[in-house]
């Protein structure tokens, strides 16, 4: 599902889940993922998504905000 459209945006450590790889990755249950935020609460985190991983480190885990901050502007083709 990510693979190509990595692929053609030319991100050669990006779209599948292999060691090297700059993996990111949310664990969802369709059934019960809502939206939380509001105008008057935009940063309310959802429920339903208990497990994120940003550029392979745990960024929620069992739905609590770690603290990471592993994420990063793709600035370049290729990064």
């Amino acid at each position: 599902m990510t693979t190509l459209p990595a692929s053609r945006l030319g991100l050669k450590r990006r779209g599948r889940i292999a060691p090297g790889m700059a993996a990111d990755l949310v664990v969802f249950d369709s059934e019960t993922v809502t939206d939380t935020a509001t105008f008057e609460t935009p940063h309310s985190y959802p429920l339903g998504i208990p497990h994120v991983v940003v550029n392979g480190e745990v960024a929620v885990e069992n739905g609590e905000y770690t603290g990471v901050i592993a994420g990063k502007v793709i600035r370049n083709v290729g990064d």
